[in-house]
């Protein structure tokens, strides 16, 4: 879901209205820019939306992964 707000500058600071339908719980947030854009990540539980997202990968994700066996090495127990 997208929706389009306007950005306020007030004294040098930019001040944006979350409209209810995306209303986040808790007083605090992490703000992490990348690029133009703006990511906004709860504060209480910062991965769940990783979490939430690894239902949607296909069930053929990774089918076609050239993936080389694994190694045997040297334990590095002294």
């Amino acid at each position: 879901m997208i929706e389009t707000v306007n950005i306020k500058d007030i004294s040098g600071e930019q001040f944006i209205k979350i409209p209810a339908n995306f209303k986040l719980k808790g007083d605090k947030v992490y703000l992490k820019k990348f690029g133009d854009a703006l990511y906004i990540i709860p504060f209480d539980n910062p991965w769940q939306s990783l979490l939430d997202s690894m239902g949607e990968f296909s069930d053929d994700f990774m089918e076609n992964r050239n993936q080389p066996n694994v190694e045997n090495r040297e334990t590095l127990d002294k």
